[in-house]
């Protein structure tokens, strides 16, 4: 008998304070974290109008940021609080993967990621995957 392959559970972390339309890209049933900005705000409020049925777990979050800090600071200051939402002790399964859009893997992430046992990272056009093993 064939093992079925498990499906992973992966979080989106949109950083980019001018992703707008580009946030329709998620794909429906993936939990994402957003940047609110002024490009991001109304694209997030249109799909939570669209989207009602869809709850907190499964839809899009915004979160707050300081515009004087960097899309860096705003990633590694969320990752506890995202972490915490989706992580073994809210969610079963945890979350395996997370796509990160708007910043690079720079030594300070990669630390922060593998604190919360994100170790294989791979970068991706505007951004990186980080992997539990």
């Amino acid at each position: 008998m064939k093992e079925m392959k498990k499906k992973s559970y992966r979080v989106h972390v949109i950083v980019d304070s001018h992703h707008g339309d580009r946030i329709r890209e998620i794909p429906i049933g993936e939990p994402a974290w957003v940047v609110d900005s002024t490009d991001n705000q109304p694209v997030m409020q249109a799909i939570w109008r669209e989207r009602k049925e869809i709850n907190h777990l499964e839809g899009i979050t915004s979160f707050k940021v300081d515009a004087n800090a960097t899309p860096e600071d705003w990633l590694v200051s969320e990752l506890a609080t995202i972490d915490l939402h989706h992580g073994e002790f809210s969610h079963n399964p945890p979350y395996s993967v997370l796509k990160v859009l708007g910043v690079s893997p720079s030594d300070r992430i990669k630390k922060a990621l593998t604190g919360i046992g994100l170790t294989e990272i791979k970068r991706i056009s505007d951004g990186f995957e980080a992997k539990r093993k």
